[in-house]
């Protein structure tokens, strides 16, 4: 199948004067609006992410989370046997 559909065409792009008919046949994509494809879009991926942890910092969490990993430590270690 693919072999016979560029057996077809091989002579075709050979003869470049034929060329010409086949961009009269694409001119339906003039009608397309192609500002569609220009368009811009917000793909900020880790625009979540950044807002919870900046909000994380701001509020003083982070600083409670750190506080409290030091004082569980201390206590682990004072009450651990050995």
């Amino acid at each position: 199948m693919v072999v016979d559909v560029f057996q077809q065409a091989t002579p075709w792009l050979a003869d470049i004067s034929s060329w010409g008919d086949f961009h009269q046949g694409l001119l339906w994509h003039s009608s397309f609006d192609w500002s569609v494809l220009a368009q811009s879009f917000d793909t900020d991926v880790f625009k979540n992410t950044r807002t919870i942890l900046n909000n994380f910092v701001k509020s003083g969490q982070l600083w409670a989370f750190l506080g409290g990993l030091v004082v569980g430590y201390i206590l682990r270690s004072a009450t651990s046997y050995g």
